[in-house]
């Protein structure tokens, strides 16, 4: 008969409390990725102004992009800025490490779905 662990082994607690140390910053990381595809996507569509013609109206007011995903970028040019998507995802990660060491929060830009008018 093999001895089984405990429940309450520190060992065991330690790698539970790794594991969720582990899984929180997957999470924190693809959030940031997802931000920094947007800063991106939001920046080329500005540069085109594709936000007098877009149907949601926060973009309108802006005047420039709100929307999440860009809903007149076309998604060949999302593959195409993956190098700028990259290097805003440095920059974040960059403002997290000194934010973290300040020991404030970081404002970062929070993926949320725009949808269009009448649309639930």
């Amino acid at each position: 008969m093999r001895n089984l662990p405990t429940l309450w082994d520190a060992r065991t607690l330690k790698d539970h409390a790794k594991a969720a140390t582990e899984r929180a910053e997957n999470i924190q990381a693809d959030q940031d990725w997802n931000s920094a595809a947007i800063y991106a996507e939001r920046a080329v569509s500005d540069l085109r102004k594709r936000f007098a013609i877009c149907p949601l109206p926060a973009c309108r007011r802006a005047r420039g992009c709100r929307g999440n995903p860009t809903i007149w970028l076309p998604p060949s040019a999302a593959q195409t800025a993956e190098a700028s998507i990259e290097d805003i995802y440095v920059q974040i990660q960059q403002q997290r490490r000194g934010a973290s060491w300040r020991r404030r929060r970081l404002d970062v830009l929070v993926p949320v779905t725009r949808k269009l008018p009448g649309k639930k």
